[in-house]
């Protein structure tokens, strides 16, 4: 029986210290919460400059085709698809938190393509209609 209890005293023991250290390490953010909520900011900023160039461009091609604004914003379009698929789907969506992981990666995967785009596209506007951060 003395073994028993010798056993069980050490396994409480490792048990202990385990949950004491466990209980002392501290980890920041373990989940990527601020990493994520700062991922949307960039997205949502990056989702209204190049909706704002792109009006820009509307207004300013009406009367005349500019063959060299025409293609940056298609080519910004193109870099934003799928981000702005995504917030089609989020805005019709019943439930926007259970989107697809997938969906989400593309679009992280696709924000440096699409701010790069709408820089480019923000850089041939008039000076009149830049748009600032």
């Amino acid at each position: 029986m003395l073994l028993f209890n010798q056993k069980v005293i050490k396994f409480s023991v490792i048990i202990i210290a385990f949950a004491l250290f466990a209980g002392c390490a501290f980890i920041q953010d373990p989940l990527g919460q601020k990493e994520m909520a700062q991922l949307r900011l960039n997205a949502e900023s990056i989702f209204r400059r190049q909706n704002i160039a792109s009006s820009q461009v509307m207004i300013l091609t009406m009367d005349e085709e500019d063959g060299v604004l025409s293609d940056a914003e298609l080519t910004m379009q193109e870099a934003c698809a799928a981000l702005n698929a995504y917030v089609i789907r989020a805005i019709s969506s019943d439930d926007f938190l259970m989107l697809d992981f997938l969906a989400q990666q593309q679009v992280i995967d696709s924000l440096d393509g699409c701010d790069a785009a709408t820089k480019k596209l923000e850089a041939l506007l008039p000076s009149s209609f830049s748009v600032d951060d």
